[in-house]
């Protein structure tokens, strides 16, 4: 009956030191199944701080053709300024009553100048009629900060749940730390 007994009582050392062996190795993996989860979220919330500052940039190519059909209506005054000189050489034939004498034609000759300086106010009134296609071949470069969306409250969202994940890995409610 000793000899069971002290089977028996070997046999549960076994199981307990192997018991105890199993419970470290699960410790032990635990433990760095935890480091690995804070090296992860510090990386992670890392590459969250970093994307606030990010800047997306794209380029819109536009190739398309615009019709453009319009009546532009214009009223304004337009002055024409006149400065020049007319001259005038020629002869004209006056009629003279000479009493009983008849009536005679005489000729006489106009030679002169005659400066001219005013300045003519000419009105325009008009409706011009456009009617085209115009093509439009360009590239808009587009740059969006990050920063200037409402992603921005989401990556915010994100990094403070991330900081408190590393917070509780760091310190495990179990270890009696807050």
């Amino acid at each position: 009956m000793k000899t069971l007994y002290g089977v028996a009582l070997v046999l549960l050392t076994l199981l307990t030191l192997a018991s105890l062996a199993l419970n470290v190795a699960v410790i032990l993996g635990l433990l760095h199944a935890r480091d690995v989860a804070l090296e992860g979220a510090t990386s992670v919330r890392d590459l969250l701080r970093g994307l606030k500052g990010e800047v997306f940039s794209y380029t819109v190519e536009v190739n398309e053709e615009i019709p453009v059909a319009v009546s532009v209506p214009i009223e304004q005054e337009v002055r024409v300024p006149l400065n020049t000189s007319v001259p005038i050489n020629t002869t004209i034939t006056v009629p003279i009553e000479a009493g009983l004498l008849g009536s005679y034609d005489i000729d006489v000759p106009v030679r002169t100048v005659i400066p001219i300086d005013l300045e003519v106010v000419v009105p325009v009134s008009q409706t011009v009629s456009i009617d085209t296609t115009v093509p439009l071949d360009v590239d808009v470069p587009i740059e969006i900060a990050v920063a200037d969306t409402p992603l921005l409250g989401h990556l915010e969202a994100g990094e403070a749940a991330l900081e408190k994940l590393e917070e509780g890995l760091m310190n495990p409610p179990f270890l009696g730390k807050k």
